[in-house]
């Protein structure tokens, strides 16, 4: 089942979002043939792309895997997360994922890139799903190994094992509060500040922690 033409329109409303693409958070806005409708200044800056370069392209047309990293799994790990996401309409948090980008326009080549991702359901306002969001940390600086060569491939392999529990431990309340507000924008068609204002004041009135809010939300909406 393709986007509609409201589904669409809902797409584009979180596109043109000034705050969307305000954001130091990276995010990709895809529609439910995995076409990027939209990707802010943030995801075009971690992936080396162009602002613009991205809108309109299949997601695996624009990130393919990287033909010289043996082993190579991005595309299969995050096409079944994407799947997941459209099938259950639930988030689908990834563990910590090596997936290489492409190297700028007019360069050749890979440069190794090592993500935290989420993936969520964008909703009409009827609750059908008609898009994801994609929101990732680059953790690259944060983990040890080498991308040359297989050795360095083997022992990166073991540094993410290892730093898997740390780091979604480390980004999961600031990932949690992000896809709350993505999640809002999409349902009531608000904008980002009017989103957060939201799970504040939810936050004040509950005496509750903002994190916990926004756990407490998704887990309502993933319902």
């Amino acid at each position: 089942m393709s986007t509609g033409v409201s589904g669409r329109r809902v797409l584009h409303g979180c596109r043109d979002d000034p705050a969307f693409r305000a954001t130091r958070s990276a995010y990709l806005i895809l529609d439910r043939d995995l076409c990027i409708v939209a990707a802010n200044p943030a995801y075009c800056d971690a992936t080396l792309r162009a602002p613009g370069e991205l809108t309109e392209q299949l997601m695996f047309e624009a990130f393919p895997d990287n033909p010289d990293l043996p082993g190579a799994d991005g595309v299969a790990n995050l096409t079944a997360s994407l799947e997941r996401v459209l099938r259950h309409g639930r988030r689908d948090p990834m563990p910590v994922q090596r997936y290489d980008v492409p190297g700028p326009s007019g360069t050749t080549g890979f440069v190794e890139r090592v993500w935290l991702p989420v993936n969520s359901p964008l909703r009409c306002p009827d609750g059908q799903v008609i898009g994801i969001l994609h929101h990732v940390e680059n953790v690259t600086g944060l983990l040890t190994g080498g991308a040359g060569d297989g050795s360095g491939a083997v022992a990166l392999a073991r540094a993410l094992d290892a730093e898997n529990a740390v780091l979604r431990a480390r980004f999961d309340r600031h990932t949690s509060i992000e896809q709350a507000k993505g999640m809002l924008m999409a349902q009531r068609r608000c904008t980002a500040d009017e989103a957060f204002g939201l799970l504040r004041t939810i936050s004040h009135e509950t005496n509750t922690k903002l994190y916990a809010v926004a756990d407490a939300l998704l887990a309502e909406l993933d319902g």
